[in-house]
């Protein structure tokens, strides 16, 4: 045992975005205008350029651009002075045609370059990215009159008669990659919670139990009446029951109960009075520290656990025991199955998820068929990775996608590739995965049926009993699956004073 302080009394103890990379501007030949467009040289289009003669041929550069005689027709002629000049602004009210080269809004340009301009009405190649609004009057429509149109509106602001080209159907915007939200601790893991827990009224149920336990014999069933009572069903609340008996009497509850009971119902009690927390690290302890592993036990412990529950029982384990959790496992099970503990104990599980990515889920459902029917010899490995890093949403999609893309169950594949103690881990994170109260259920109802009834089942009723809902979901799936009540099965494979107290523990007094 090491001197540490406990686990709940330990010490209380963002990325800078880079700025998107900036688009170069281009730069306009010598002599050109500033805000026109960019002459560059293309390859030959099939159409002519907006207000220019059919049979005008399409200019390369200002510089060397070859202009036709005045008055030569089909060719642009300067106004005579004093005229109008034909770009001049419209009247208010009349639509703006588009000046010489000006590209209508929408069409994309290539990278690097301004977009070339297409002839009225006719197809444009469709863009990239859809038109973004403009302030001031609707696209392709003229201001209402006297009202001037917004500054970079001119060419906008023209009717286009309807294309016999269908415009390209519009790209759905991209889904938000799904979010990881952690998970918090469990009642009774996290020592936050304990500042967080109200002082319950204790002093006449310590009487009570030091009276039940004094004298000759002991009174069991009083034993069970004050420890099972509602108010101490949160965990930190039960560690105010045990803090106080020990200072009002200056005795220790757990070797009391240890001297005045027996089998079962001793077994029960002081697993009740150490709490979810202590009770996985001593579950542990006793798997690790025996002739011969309890494989069952630490998966109970170790499996379907979230982020912040794996933590603490590891700093737990190292405080209680002064040694490393993976350590003792790695000396008392194989490789394969160590690595799969290894995994779970990272606390790198995705939890929180409430959206599935479905590229995600077929790229896994495609690794777990390489790693198991695709190939000769199963992977252990990537099928372990893939399940102790999944959360129960996440696996559960992985489930159904499988049998829908390869037409056989994830659960039957993995009992077909997978022997011993890593087939039951497997099969264990999958079936919590894909049928929580068939689970729960299950897990009560094995060792109910066994020779071995009090060394797993008390431990798995109390992991429910101190979980919000948890023994509601056991009642409901047992009934639902079994066709029969939990307090029957209860009544039917245990008695005395053990029956009395798992009666207790479900709610039936």
């Amino acid at each position: 045992m090491s001197g540490q302080p406990p686990y709940w009394q330990a010490p209380q103890g963002q990325q800078q975005q880079g700025y998107p990379a900036q688009q170069p501007y281009g730069y306009a030949p010598q002599g050109q205008q500033p805000n026109q467009p960019y002459p560059y040289a293309t390859p030959q289009q099939s159409y002519p350029p907006q207000a220019q003669a059919p049979n005008q041929p399409y200019y390369s550069d200002p510089s060397q651009q070859q202009y036709p005689p005045q008055g030569q027709p089909g060719q642009y002629q300067q106004p005579p002075q004093g005229q109008p000049d034909q770009y001049q602004q419209p009247p208010q009210g009349q639509p703006q045609q588009p000046y010489h080269g000006q590209q209508p809004q929408g069409a994309q340009a290539p990278y690097g370059q301004l977009p070339s301009p297409a002839p009225y009405g006719q197809w444009q190649p469709p863009s990239n990215y859809p038109p973004q609004p403009q302030y001031g009057a609707p696209q392709g429509q003229a201001p209402y009159p006297g009202q001037q149109p917004y500054p970079g509106q001119q060419g906008q602001q023209w009717q286009q008669p309807p294309s016999q080209y269908a415009s390209a159907p519009a790209q759905p915007p991209a889904q938000p990659k799904p979010v990881s939200i952690p998970e918090k601790a469990s009642p009774g893991y996290d020592p936050q919670q304990k500042l967080e827990t109200m002082a319950v009224d204790k002093a006449a149920d310590v009487e009570a139990v030091r009276k039940a336990m004094k004298g000759m014999g002991c009174d069991e069933r009083a034993l069970i009446r004050v420890l099972t009572n509602s108010k101490y069903r949160n965990p930190w609340a039960m560690a105010q029951f045990v803090e106080a008996y020990n200072s009002r009497f200056l005795r220790d509850l757990a070797k009391d109960i240890e001297s005045e009971t027996r089998g079962s119902l001793e077994t029960g009690l002081l697993a009740l009075i150490r709490g979810p927390l202590a009770n996985d690290v001593y579950v542990l302890s006793k798997a690790l520290n025996r002739l011969g592993t309890d494989e069952e036990a630490l998966n109970d412990v170790l499996l379907c656990r979230s982020n912040a529950d794996i933590r603490a029982i590891a700093a737990e384990y190292k405080r209680v025991r002064g040694k490393e959790l993976l350590s003792d496992i790695k000396d008392d099970v194989d490789d394969t199955l160590f690595r799969l503990y290894s995994m779970a104990l990272s606390g790198t599980r995705s939890e929180g998820i409430t959206a599935i990515d479905p590229m995600e889920i077929d790229q896994k459902v495609t690794e777990l068929q390489n790693a198991t029917e695709g190939q000769i010899g199963a992977n252990a490995i990537v099928v372990a990775q893939i399940f102790t890093s999944s959360s129960d949403l996440q696996l559960r999609a992985i489930s159904d996608a499988y049998q829908q893309k390869y037409h056989r169950r994830l659960k039957d594949v993995i009992e077909k590739e997978f022997r011993g103690d890593l087939e039951d881990a497997l099969l264990m994170m999958l079936d919590h995965a894909t049928d929580p109260a068939l689970f729960v259920a299950s897990k009560l109802n094995r060792p109910l049926r066994s020779s071995r009834k009090e060394k797993h089942f008390i431990n798995r009723l109390l992991a429910l009993y101190w979980r919000p809902n948890g023994i509601q979901l056991a009642r409901t799936g047992y009934e639902q699956y079994f066709r029969v009540s939990l307090r029957s099965d209860i009544k039917a494979g245990l008695d005395g004073d053990f029956e009395q107290l798992a009666l207790a523990l479900i709610g039936e007094k």
